[in-house]
């Protein structure tokens, strides 16, 4: 499946700032990534889907909030 460039973009930003340990427990990123998931939740496209997956599973690894 060839992804567009632009959700690839989305996804690479998405994977570099939840792999940073500030960033899994900023509630400013979590309230973004949730905005995104709902944005999503009624697409229907592949590139979509890709990203939802991509998004739910950095919504998993996000912790408690200590800052916003």
């Amino acid at each position: 499946m060839n992804i567009n460039k632009d959700f690839t973009e989305v996804v690479k930003a998405v994977q570099d700032s939840i792999s940073h340990s500030k960033c899994r427990k900023c509630g400013c990123m979590k309230k973004s990534l949730q905005s995104m998931e709902s944005a999503l939740m009624g697409a229907y496209c592949d590139d979509c889907s890709l990203l939802l997956d991509e998004i739910q599973t950095a919504i998993s690894k996000t912790e408690p909030t200590e800052y916003t």
